[in-house]
């Protein structure tokens, strides 16, 4: 599943109250987590009936705990999840050694798949935190030719004004700046995340940067990206077993919201093991270390920029890969374990390779992943790097974006190589 991506968005369901990314889950809980941590209950537009019964009340944001401690958010067999990741949750290991975690398996199911153990290590740079030196800046000609002595290009304007001959300093140093690969769900314990030294990195630089705001205020008009339309709801799509599987497997949302709730957005919960991240995500934490240290915060992208790119394929086409996820549910408890592990291994590369396995999914669905993909990586990526270079020329900053982004070969770090950057692994 296009698992990060998704998963940033989770929030955008996940919390009442003020205004409001496996490749889904890692890349992007922000479009249901940007801008809905102060989201207000509101009722979609076209749901606007008088409540009869239960069943029939109109979606509300859905309401989730943001802690992994709590077994009941990660549906049934939440204890498989749980020792699936306890199985992985190894220490990262120095750079330059490989972590292959192993994924686990309910017994009663390992007999009914296909699923393989997840590959060594891949070759590449290990980290999460990496230090991005700009290339050197280059004089212009004719500022060349100033600096060394030479004669103008123009000697009758020099003659006329010999204050222009002046030499042209050489340009200062390229100050580095950080880039940081987020993850959207779980514990910092879990991720094994150093918050004390995350703060001093953030110390040494002028400008915070992420994907979109947290604190964007959710607008109505926003709806339509995550909301079916009342006349087709997910219980017709999917049929009537599947979604009481939906419903078993995300216990804290109410049966109303789920049936209205597009595919991408389910699919996002059910990547983040049912977890909405709300305040308690990575992506919100460093923004509000950063507003506390009186840093200039910029964003990548807006709020809708991000739900359009969650919600660019149709719903229609889209729950076939939602249908075949629920027929094997266990297989995303599986993954979002082994995402978390290859995270706290800090081997991006692996992860990455597992996302592009699309394990369990048939060729039609993994058609319409290859799609979102494109959404939620590629465009997105190459959205960010002129802005992103722009700010690393600028530097100092730390940018933190979510972790698929930076790896494989259209990622951000191959981008940045290609354009002269130096790119360093740190130890985090």
């Amino acid at each position: 599943m296009i698992q990060a991506a998704r998963q940033r968005a989770v929030p955008t369901h996940a919390r009442s109250g003020g205004a409001p990314c496996l490749l889904l889950t890692m890349l992007v809980s922000a479009a249901v987590s940007a801008g809905t941590l102060q989201q207000a209950a509101q009722t979609p537009r076209d749901a606007a009936q008088p409540a009869v019964d239960e069943s029939q009340a109109a979606p509300a944001p859905i309401v989730a705990p943001t802690t992994a401690r709590q077994a009941g958010t990660r549906g049934i067999s939440a204890q498989a999840a749980t020792d699936a990741a306890n199985s992985q949750l190894v220490p990262a290991e120095p750079a330059g050694q490989s972590v292959a975690p192993q994924a686990t398996m309910p017994a009663d199911t390992a007999a009914a798949t296909s699923i393989v153990p997840a590959p060594a290590a891949l070759p590449g740079m290990r980290g999460v935190l990496f230090r991005i030196t700009p290339p050197q800046a280059t004089l212009l000609p004719a500022e060349t030719l100033q600096s060394q002595g030479a004669t103008p290009v123009t000697p009758a304007a020099i003659a006329d004004h010999p204050a222009s001959a002046t030499a042209v300093p050489a340009p200062a140093a390229p100050r580095p700046s950080y880039l940081l690969a987020t993850i959207h769900f779980g514990t910092p314990e879990e991720q094994g995340i150093d918050y004390a030294e995350l703060e001093r990195t953030l110390a040494s630089v002028e400008t915070f940067v992420n994907e979109a705001n947290p604190d964007e205020a959710w607008k109505p008009e926003y709806d339509d990206y995550r909301w079916l339309p009342v006349e087709n709801p997910l219980s017709s799509m999917v049929g009537k077993d599947a979604f009481a599987k939906a419903r078993a497997l995300l216990p804290n949302v109410r049966p109303q919201d789920l049936d209205r709730m597009k595919p991408w957005s389910v699919l996002a919960l059910l990547e983040a093991r049912g977890e909405s991240g709300g305040e308690a995500t990575m992506d919100a934490r460093l923004q509000r270390i950063a507003a506390a240290s009186g840093k200039r915060i910029l964003h990548l992208e807006s709020l809708e920029q991000q739900l359009q790119a969650l919600d660019c394929v149709p719903a229609l086409e889209h729950v076939r890969v939602l249908d075949e996820r629920l027929r094997a549910s266990w297989i995303l408890r599986i993954e979002s374990a082994q995402a978390m592990a290859w995270y706290r291994a800090r081997n991006l590369e692996a992860w990455l390779a597992d996302i592009d396995r699309m394990e369990g999914l048939s060729n039609e669905a993994r058609a319409v992943e290859q799609l979102a993909r494109r959404c939620l990586l590629e465009d997105r990526n190459a959205r960010w790097i002129g802005q992103l270079e722009t700010l690393f020329q600028d530097g100092p900053c730390l940018a933190a974006v979510g972790a698929v982004h930076l790896v494989g070969a259209e990622g951000l770090l191959a981008a940045l190589r290609r354009d002269g950057y130096h790119v360093e692994a740190l130890p985090l």
